[in-house]
């Protein structure tokens, strides 16, 4: 069952306590801007991406969204924690060693009164050594989404990398969607040829000439080439067929990418969808794009695609590697998204354009980065009316 949306999260260290949907997000959102502060943005991706742009802090985790979690201003630190000292304080004082993840339901409301515990040490004493506590205890979690989350903000500064790999591959298996995403992207940036991995990706489509003329189309993004909800048949390419664009793209060989996480599978989907557009005689059509799949729409600008509207949805700010080209848009760019997009955290990219051309729309909902293309979400909050 995919976890419920979150209208309006309650942070601070009581929120570890908790197990409901709302908390558990809340929880990942917060051990994911734990990371942010302590990583900085003095570090290179290692595989994933290419280049040496990194994005500030303060367009990673905005103040807003570190207010409303009520966390501690962190400053970056280069070093590694003491994995196994701390280990043997978590077992000594709390019991909380690798029981935790194998709890029994008698002493669940032990380990989540020890987990928020945890917090508000992190929260009093804004220390590094305070989050790698918590970071550590988290990788134990009886929620997949918390213990991925832990995962991929503790990466850098845990000594066991394997450890968080395999945490992060078993996530990458998971069927609750934002799971899945999390674990994905995380696991990516350290090793992007994982195993895990390749059942997530696809092939390109095929370029042969239909043309349609004035077409939408739905570009994926990182991870969903195989998912359903953008092909047509799928829930929300019949809701905007329907109810929103009745010119949208609906045939067979409609333009598909790998939806591998790096900067080359990015540049490729941006020079295969050139083609295709070529191909179809469709320069100029609309384009309702994903994450990273709205990036390489704005590769494509570079390459010659001109597009009509550029609708972004939930869509990572790397600025300036990627930026469309604006003179080849020629109605507008919009953008929507959710406060504190968790993929988007673990992606370590901006959560907004900071750019007047391109129309942002924040909905009122949180971390959960496949909203911006669920049809309940787009009826609930009037979101054609954003387009």
């Amino acid at each position: 069952m995919a976890l419920k949306y979150v209208a309006k999260p309650a942070g601070g260290f009581e929120v570890f306590a908790r197990t409901d949907d709302e908390a558990v997000q809340t929880q990942a959102a917060s051990l994911l801007a734990m990371g942010v502060q302590l990583r900085g943005t003095a570090n290179r991706l290692r595989g994933a991406v290419l280049s040496d742009e990194a994005v500030p802090v303060d367009e990673i985790l905005p103040d807003y969204v570190r207010s409303v979690l009520k966390l501690p201003a962190l400053q970056p630190v280069s070093g590694k924690a003491d994995a196994a000292a701390i280990r043997q304080s978590l077992e000594s004082k709390y019991q909380l060693g690798s029981r935790a993840l194998r709890f029994m339901e008698e002493l669940l409301p032990h380990h989540l009164n020890a987990y928020a515990d945890l917090a508000r040490s992190q929260l009093e004493l804004a220390s590094p050594n305070a989050v790698f506590h918590l970071l550590e205890a988290c990788l134990n979690h009886p929620h997949e989404l918390v213990r991925v989350s832990a995962a991929a903000a503790y990466i850098q500064h845990s000594p066991e990398l394997p450890r968080l790999i395999e945490i992060l591959a078993a996530g990458a298996k998971s069927p609750e969607p934002l799971v899945r995403e999390v674990a994905a992207t995380a696991l990516a940036i350290e090793q992007a040829d994982h195993p895990a991995l390749t059942a997530l990706l696809g092939g390109n489509r095929g370029t042969m000439a239909a043309g349609a003329g004035n077409t939408t189309m739905i570009i994926h993004g990182t991870w969903a080439a195989t998912s359903a909800w953008w092909q047509p048949g799928g829930d929300f390419h019949t809701y905007i067929l329907q109810s929103v664009r009745n010119d949208l793209y609906n045939q067979a060989d409609r333009f598909g990418w790998s939806g591998a996480y790096s900067d080359s599978a990015r540049a490729l989907a941006a020079q295969d969808l050139v083609t295709w557009v070529n191909a179809h005689h469709e320069q100029g059509l609309d384009l309702i794009t994903h994450s990273h799949g709205g990036n390489a729409a704005m590769l494509a600008t570079h390459l010659g695609l001109t597009i009509g509207e550029l609708i972004l949805l939930s869509c990572p700010v790397h600025f300036p590697k990627y930026a469309p080209d604006f003179s080849r848009i020629t109605k507008k760019a919009v953008s929507i998204r959710v406060h504190a997009d968790l993929v988007i955290l673990a992606d370590r990219g901006g959560q907004k354009f900071n750019d007047p051309r391109i129309g942002e729309n924040i909905l009122p909902l949180w971390f959960n980065h496949s909203a911006s293309h669920d049809p309940a979400v787009w009826r609930d909050h009037n979101v054609p009316a954003m387009i």
